[in-house]
């Protein structure tokens, strides 16, 4: 499936048929990684993560990127909160999805970036935070692509920058893993073609979220990636979760 063409088809209705989907926790959940990024970032000032004086603030500051950006909520979410004067690049692969994200938002200071996940634009150690929010797993369903995307969110990033990560995740507990199943199989296909039209990328959606692994195996992925200090907030009972590692 090609994941182009899909996204090439909703840009007006890609955010509202989200929030119906997830009954507005994908808001919440934005919005609590939007915090969590920069909460990261001003720690690793504050604490020098990077292990060299004087350089803690040099490898968390601006430019930001949010990859694979699609509207830039994420993006719009990281502008308001991050400190006076930095740069948010909002980079996607589908064009249609960064011009309704425009329209939408304007520009401001998002600046607006085609680029795909695999092969970035952008020189080696050129961003001190780089945000993915809900596309990791539609990489991780494509061969290799997930690999390619923690080495290259690796290079572009400095030593010591930031990477954070929000997903769905897969529950430890069986009984909400059970009813997360029942229902991205059962009714987000039908329901997303209802919303959008657009039937086999939903029915795509639902198999990718049962498929994706829990926050411990996709740690250990990040780590396996030269990510270190792989930590993980689970969200709404497990359900998603956010990621948060240092270059």
């Amino acid at each position: 499936m090609d994941l182009r063409d899909i996204y090439r088809n909703i840009p007006h209705r890609y955010e509202s048929t989200n929030h119906i989907l997830t009954f507005g926790f994908d808001i919440l959940w934005r919005r609590i990684a939007a915090s969590a990024a920069v909460q990261a970032a001003e720690t690793s000032v504050e604490t020098g993560c990077t292990g060299k004086p004087g350089t803690a603030g040099e490898a968390v500051s601006g430019p930001w990127l949010d990859l694979c950006s699609g509207t830039g909520e994420m993006a719009a979410l990281l502008s308001r909160r991050s400190p006076a004067g930095t740069a948010v690049i909002s980079a996607d692969f589908s064009v249609p999805m960064l011009r309704e994200g425009i329209r939408r938002r304007g520009a401001g200071k998002l600046i607006p970036a085609a680029a795909s996940a695999d092969a970035l634009p952008f020189p080696d150690a050129s961003f001190g935070l780089v945000t993915v929010t809900f596309a990791a797993r539609n990489l991780r369903s494509h061969g290799g692509l997930f690999a390619c995307l923690l080495r290259e969110i690796r290079r572009v990033l400095r030593p010591g920058g930031i990477f954070l990560n929000l997903e769905t995740s897969r529950p430890g507990s069986a009984p909400v893993r059970g009813a997360l199943h029942t229902y991205t199989e059962g009714i987000v296909g039908r329901l997303g073609k209802m919303l959008t039209g657009e039937r086999d990328g939903y029915t795509y959606l639902s198999g990718s979220i049962r498929a994706f692994p829990g926050p411990g195996e996709l740690a250990s992925e990040m780590e396996e990636a030269g990510f270190s200090h792989v930590t993980w907030n689970k969200l709404m009972f497990g359900v998603a979760a956010i990621h948060t590692a240092i270059a």
